[in-house]
């Protein structure tokens, strides 16, 4: 699962000062909105085992690109492979978000920030 934010709008403002300033900003406006989205997610997500809980991680792959992810790609013993039927219900499970809050939560933080 993975979140993605698209930022339009009050960008070009920004975007007029110099660059140094902008990437700073830019930099310090993710750093906060990812956090603020992996402490979300931890705070939201239903805990019986405490697998899926456990599997939320923040990744810090570039300074422009971070991701907050849960769950585990493949079925194996221990590991949370079912995170996306948490997160969006199944036919006899009702849907649990905690990943899409997290995400909405991230977003407030870039606009407040930029």
């Amino acid at each position: 699962m993975k979140i993605e934010i698209i930022i339009q709008g009050e960008l070009t403002k920004i975007l007029e000062q110099p660059i140094e300033i902008v990437r700073k900003k830019i930099i310090d406006a993710l750093n906060e909105a990812s956090i603020q989205a992996y402490t979300t997610a931890k705070q939201l997500v239903p805990v019986r085992t405490g697998n899926l809980f456990r599997s939320i991680k923040l990744e810090k792959k570039s300074p422009f690109e971070h991701v907050v992810s849960a769950g585990w790609p493949t079925k194996e013993k221990g590991k949370p492979y079912y995170a996306p039927f948490v997160e969006y219900g199944t036919r006899r499970m009702a849907p649990r978000p905690y990943m899409r809050p997290a995400a909405e939560k991230a977003v407030q933080v870039l606009k407040s920030k930029l």
